[in-house]
């Protein structure tokens, strides 16, 4: 299990948003997909940073506290490039999984991108991927089952 590639286990497509979105917009859009984690990318789908659901959720109640009352309010919604993280940790799509779970833990995180460098310009990274523990789980609950098929 942990000498299988990342990309064998990751999901592709991955769901993007971009920093000049609303905070409210990548909660709508990680409720619709059921993920608690966006990349956020560039014009160019290069990685620029990533946002999760408490960074989203942070950001609802600061918006909530502000009255109602105060000029301008209602225009003063944090953006995505507000509440994103810009320190990504991030795997390549070649690295095992038992790197991956390394990693994970060192930085205790659930998930992290997979990306690709960026022909143009190889400081860039390029999202193609997502790989979280739940990823991991499947993996092994279907190695487990399998496994279980086999001696029954």
């Amino acid at each position: 299990m942990h000498r299988i590639p990342v990309r064998e286990i990751m999901h592709a497509p991955v769901i993007t948003i971009h920093p000049d979105a609303l905070a409210a917009d990548a909660g709508d859009l990680m409720d619709k997909h059921n993920i608690r984690r966006l990349p956020v990318v560039d014009d160019e789908n290069c990685l620029v940073g990533i946002v999760s659901d408490s960074d989203v959720l942070e950001a609802e109640t600061a918006d909530s506290l502000r009255s109602a009352y105060e000029p301008g309010a209602e225009e003063q919604w944090l953006g995505v490039s507000d509440i994103m993280s810009r320190e990504v940790v991030t795997i390549g799509p070649d690295a095992k999984v038992g790197e991956l779970v390394t990693e994970m833990l060192r930085h205790k995180i659930a998930g992290m991108p997979v990306v690709e460098r960026d022909g143009k310009s190889p400081k860039r990274l390029r999202v193609i991927g997502m790989v979280t523990e739940t990823d991991i789980f499947a993996k092994i609950a279907a190695a487990w089952e399998a496994e279980k098929a086999r001696t029954e």
